[in-house]
């Protein structure tokens, strides 16, 4: 009989023929792993990593399957340490600090450029992650890193709205029904202090531009003005700026609040009885939902990055070649319900085909996300540090 050790083991030593059996757990296909993990075997033998003592990682609340990344840790004598942030602002804040010495971050898109340009980010080697090969083409080669010098995919999503259907009598539609506060009948008004929005000054700043048809990178002053008026205007009717664990905790509850600005997995996550441990396959809050404003709404792609200051950089490495296994990233993908585009075939139909977790292409036209430019974010932190201290 095989143990779940035996099973994690296979997993991390690269081989990608797993074929899933349900929520009853999953079995392999032999010949497809021995073909696999001996062309893996082949690759990481070219390589030759040399991997260190120690490993650091700062990573997103509610981001991967805790339990796998501490096997292959342990099953490589490596002494791990994970931290969690709820925003990139937090993250960036931490790396200009450089209090602590992190060997892997996830930052978003958006703000790549200027860390790159900042020199708080150091170049990866390809030649060390092999697994890049199953990042899907349409991931490679991207506006914020042409070359794939300084990052690889880590997930994808949206950033829209979630809400508890048991506490409204209506559908939410539309950024306005949390940012209408002018008109007493919107629902933000009938809900007051109900509503949350994200701790991130880009993802509020730009759902605001969307909801006043501002494009989501402006730099013209007097729309600046207006997003700032706006938000300060939505403060009076906010419960708070509430991150990943609070709303996933709260909205299927709704007692304090259950309308909150939110990440997609986030959401999938409650609405699929979900682990940062352990793959479960059952709806449990089938009230709680996701919704993609009328207006639009911001996508966003977090990468894998190496910092600048980082010590540990073959096991930097190793980490991201790991994680970029098909099996791997389809496992996290089960557990969390973050899409992982490495890993998009060996996920269950149920899960690909989930719109709360795998973003439909009927959506692309209906999505905003922007370059954060060092020039940007300072003119844009100046309207966030208004709305945050009115």
């Amino acid at each position: 009989m095989s143990s779940r050790r035996d099973f994690l083991r296979v997993a991390v030593a690269g081989v990608a023929g797993l074929a899933l059996g349900g929520v009853a757990g999953y079995y392999a296909r032999q010949d497809e792993v021995d073909r696999l993990k001996g062309k893996v075997e082949e690759l990481l033998g070219r390589v030759g990593i040399e991997l260190e003592e120690d490993f650091n990682l700062f990573n997103w609340t509610w981001y991967a399957n805790l339990e796998l990344i501490e096997e292959w840790a342990s099953e490589n004598n490596i002494n791990l340490q994970i931290d969690h942030y709820e925003s990139n602002d937090e993250l960036v804040s931490e790396l200009e600090l450089g209090a602590r010495q992190y060997d892997v971050v996830v930052p978003s898109a958006s703000y790549i450029p200027t860390l790159i340009e900042r020199g708080i980010l150091q170049p990866i080697d390809l030649d060390k992650i092999p697994n890049a090969d199953n990042i899907p083409e349409s991931f490679m080669g991207r506006e914020w890193d042409p070359d794939n010098e300084y990052t690889l995919i880590y997930s994808y999503g949206t950033t829209a709205i979630a809400y508890n259907e048991e506490k409204l009598d209506e559908e939410i539609t539309s950024w306005g029904d949390i940012f209408d506060v002018e008109n007493p009948d919107s629902i933000i008004r009938r809900h007051s202090g109900r509503v949350t929005m994200l701790p991130e000054s880009i993802e509020v700043m730009d759902a605001a531009a969307i909801y006043l048809g501002y494009p989501i990178d402006t730099t013209d002053e007097n729309q600046l003005e207006d997003i700032a008026n706006l938000l300060i205007a939505q403060k009076d009717h906010l419960y708070g700026y509430v991150g990943t664990e609070e709303y996933m905790e709260e909205l299927p509850r709704g007692s304090l609040f259950y309308i909150s600005q939110s990440w997609n997995g986030d959401i999938a996550g409650v609405i699929w009885d979900s682990s940062e441990r352990e793959v479960k396959m059952s709806i449990l809050n089938p009230h709680v939902k996701y919704v993609i404003p009328e207006e639009g709404a911001v996508a966003w792609f977090d990468n894998f990055a190496i910092p600048a200051n980082a010590e540990n950089i073959e096991n930097a490495h190793a980490f991201i070649n790991w994680f970029l296994d098909p099996v791997i990233s389809a496992i996290h993908t089960m557990t969390v319900k973050y899409p992982f585009p490495a890993g998009i075939k060996y996920v269950p139909e149920i899960i690909r085909n989930d719109q709360t977790i795998f973003i439909p292409e009927s959506l692309y036209d209906k999505l905003y996300w922007t370059i954060l430019t060092p020039e940007l974010e300072s003119l844009w932190q100046q309207y966030w540090q208004r709305v945050q201290t009115a």
